[in-house]
């Protein structure tokens, strides 16, 4: 994975972390991404996220669901507490000096 798509996955785990579930309207927003950016969410941020397995569809047999939305898996919990460690860790190292 290339450090941008790492680091779309990573904001995109960071904010479904602070919800249960998120509305992909509501991501887009986070994102920062208009609303005619349908296309870059789903490739850069849905695709890599659900590939790599952080990322699940609250309603997988309807992706078209008007209120379809968006959930970490136990895999993107974990990658999730993993990013908070090493935030924390930098956190740490960056008070010493």
């Amino acid at each position: 994975m290339v450090a941008r798509e790492r680091a779309r996955v990573q904001r995109m785990v960071k904010i479904l972390g602070k919800f249960d579930v998120v509305t992909r309207q509501g991501l887009m927003a986070d994102l920062g991404l208009k609303k005619e950016g349908i296309r870059n969410f789903r490739v850069k941020y849905w695709y890599p996220a659900r590939d790599m397995g952080y990322v699940v569809m609250v309603y997988a047999g309807a992706p078209t669901c008007p209120v379809q939305a968006y959930k970490l898996t136990e895999k993107g919990k974990a990658y999730l507490a993993e990013l908070q460690q090493q935030e924390a860790e930098q956190n740490a190292e960056s008070e010493k000096d």
